[in-house]
């Protein structure tokens, strides 16, 4: 049996059943989480001719929307979406197996991506949170160049250090925090260089190549915008809106102090593994935690799934304790309690998720008349299953809705909201109350004017996510 689970397809194969195991209860829910649903919502749409950035705003990069759309080849349905996030997380826990092998016993390499899997759920990350994707192209980039260091201790640069800046690029098309880790993954495999004597010069020319190598995914999206003639779009989404847009430093406090609580315990298990790891190990792990904490910092509002990337180097420590014999298979199990009594399974919900989205759309699809549709802080997926366009660029449903959104995109929001309106939508879906605070009072009152004089409430339905439920009405018939 140790000899089977030495090879990588059986351990891959593991994780994913694992992986399954936490998840069945969450495939085929299509309103698991908003974020999800509108990385999905884009994908299928891009099917269809959208354009990110141009017919649907967002400030994620291009890669993260080139994946939806990829996953969406395959199916538009929000199931394929899940599977392939599925896939994606058990990847990295192999990845983080294969990591903490180079260090552990092969049961404490096991165990650590267990626990990745086991920890995704407490942070969110129980569907296809952009982490859940791009944490496994940071963790092979990862595990690539951990492969590669003895060579570059003696002044060789394997193949595989290109192959690794290559993927660290990728990520950062996925989320561009992930930046911080793969300048860490550049900088460390660059310090290894140098210090096997290869001189300065050659190390300069080196790291140069990998930066670029590293930047090239990210340039090809954008010289793509330039030529089609979409740049001013593409640099206000990835640069200056990320500039513009302050945090609600109340709110984000907040929830900063739950995202402490959330990870404490598998940071407890981490600490005690870098005791334990050998001074190459523990410098390694450690200077990656902290290029991940870096990422967290720069977008300091603090979203509990915010908190994933540095789940993938925490687990690659932790698997020092879980090492320990029959002490750390017990540290594993309290793991497994502490993650099931968090976030538990929830049989039956994705059903009630399914009748509730369904009923939204009937009633949309037969009360909207010839007008188009309005969401406004609303299921975004609503626009592709009724078949309607955007009726504005501003889709994730706090872009009209949530104060710290106001005039963030290339948009004025208020005056967004009006040309919206001036459309004389048929059916207007908006949440009662609206569902992220503080609320854009100026487009919350334009909106509930509207529906106030020109159409009828036809129902209010009860609308679960993964951790709430909302109520979500359903204005039709509008004139």
């Amino acid at each position: 049996m140790t000899t089977l689970l030495r090879r990588p397809a059986v351990q891959f194969a593991l994780m994913l059943i694992v992986a399954l195991a936490l998840r069945w209860d969450t495939l085929g829910d299509p309103n698991l989480h908003g974020d999800e649903v509108f990385y999905q919502t884009v994908g299928a749409a891009m099917h269809h001719g959208a354009l990110p950035y141009v017919d649907v705003w967002d400030r994620k990069p291009f890669g993260l929307f080139a994946l939806s759309w990829l996953i969406a080849f395959f199916s538009e349905d929000m199931l394929a979406f899940q599977i392939a996030a599925t896939l994606f997380a058990a990847g990295t826990a192999w990845a983080i197996t294969a990591m903490a092998r180079r260090w552990v016993s092969l049961t404490g390499a096991l165990l650590a991506g267990v626990a990745y899997l086991l920890w995704l759920p407490v942070l969110q990350g129980f569907g296809g949170q952009s982490p859940v994707f791009y944490n496994l192209f940071i963790a092979l980039a990862a595990l690539l160049l951990l492969r590669a260091l003895p060579a570059l201790r003696e002044g060789h640069v394997p193949r595989a250090t290109y192959a690794a800046m290559l993927l660290a690029g990728f990520g950062i098309t996925i989320k561009t925090s992930a930046l911080f880790e793969a300048a860490f993954l550049g900088l460390f495999a660059a310090w290894a260089l140098w210090k096997s004597g290869a001189g300065a010069g050659r190390t300069m020319r080196t790291a140069a190549a990998w930066a670029l190598i590293g930047a090239a995914p990210a340039l090809v999206f954008a010289l793509g915008y330039a030529a089609i003639g979409h740049w001013p779009e593409y640099w206000h989404a990835m640069v200056t809106s990320n500039l513009d847009k302050a945090p609600h430093w109340p709110t984000s406090l907040a929830r900063l102090k739950f995202m402490a609580l959330a990870l404490a315990p598998i940071a407890a298990f981490a600490v005690l593994g870098l005791i334990r790891l050998d001074s190459d190990a523990r410098r390694f792990t450690l200077l990656w935690f902290l290029a991940a904490l870096l990422g967290l910092a720069a977008v300091p509002n603090f979203y509990l799934h915010y908190a994933l990337p540095i789940l993938v180097p925490l687990c690659v420590a932790a698997g020092a304790v879980f090492a320990r014999g029959s002490l750390g298979i017990a540290a594993a199990a309290f793991l497994a309690f502490l993650s099931l009594t968090i976030a538990p399974l929830k049989p039956g919900q994705a059903a009630q998720s399914r009748s509730a989205i369904e009923r939204l759309e009937k009633l949309a699809r037969a009360h909207m008349g010839d007008g188009p549709l309005l969401l406004y802080d609303a299921p975004p997926q609503l626009y592709v299953r009724t078949g309607q366009p955007f009726i504005t660029p501003l889709v994730f449903p706090t872009h009209l809705s949530h104060l710290i959104e106001k005039d963030v995109s290339h948009l004025d929001t208020l005056a967004e909201t009006k040309r919206a309106l001036a459309l004389n939508p048929g059916a207007v879906v908006m949440a009662h109350p609206l569902r992220n605070g503080p609320v854009n009072e100026d487009t919350h009152r334009l909106v509930l004017a509207y529906v106030g004089q020109h159409c009828r409430l036809i129902e209010m339905v009860e609308t679960p996510e993964r951790q709430r439920t909302d109520r979500i009405a359903v204005w039709g018939d509008c004139q």
